[in-house]
């Protein structure tokens, strides 16, 4: 009887071994997981702080590039904190005077000449002269006012002045006028008409002086 009890005693020390050795093995194997589920908040937790730091980083090089290159701006004078930037100059109009054009060939000049005196036939014989050199008179008649004491006036259109200068060149004391009216260029004879110059020692007059440009 002595020897069941104490093969009942050991028994229960053996189940309740059984039931400790049960439990620890259940401790040890949640424990692995327990580390795992740590190491990976720690992990999340390190990239979250990498991450912030790498973020205050690229804002502080940007501050310090753009703080670098207003430093520059400043210094070389390019900007200034405050002040408008300066504004492109208008170039000036240029004042040269435009240099007369050259004279045509009497061919490529069409011309009228015109009686501005009381002489009769004047403008026919001086139209002739011209033909023989080369013009082409497009009409002759009497001017409808009396051109007084001067040799010969000649007026033109603005974009004829190369061919007024033409046939002016060979009248001397010539007055040249621009006229926006008239079509061709005119000749009108006066009082102080002689003859025409030779063609070897032709006179080209200047033309009348244009109105400045604003600014000169």
């Amino acid at each position: 009887m002595g020897e069941q009890r104490r093969g009942g005693l050991f028994d229960d020390e053996r189940a309740d071994d059984a039931r400790a050795g049960v439990e620890g093995a259940d401790d040890e194997g949640g424990r692995p997981d327990d580390e795992v589920a740590s190491a990976d908040r720690l992990a999340a937790r390190r990239r979250t702080r990498l991450l912030r730091q790498r973020v205050v980083f690229a804002v502080v090089v940007l501050a310090v590039l753009a703080a670098g290159t207003v430093g520059a701006l400043t210094w070389t004078g390019r900007w200034s904190p405050g002040t408008p930037a300066a504004a492109t100059p208008t170039p000036a109009p240029s004042c040269a005077v435009a240099a007369p054009p050259p004279l045509s060939a009497p061919p490529e000049v069409s011309v009228s000449v015109l009686n501005g005196t009381t002489r009769r036939g004047l403008a026919g014989t001086v139209a002739a002269e011209l033909r023989t050199r080369g013009f082409v008179v497009t009409r002759t008649a009497n001017a409808d006012v009396a051109a007084g004491p001067v040799t010969a006036s000649v007026r033109y259109p603005p974009a004829l002045l190369a061919q007024a200068r033409t046939v002016a060149a060979r009248v001397p004391d010539v007055q040249l006028a621009e006229d926006p009216a008239l079509a061709g260029v005119e000749v009108t004879l006066g009082d102080g008409y002689a003859q025409l110059l030779a063609e070897d020692a032709l006179v080209a007059p200047a033309p009348p002086p244009a109105a400045p440009l604003p600014g000169c």
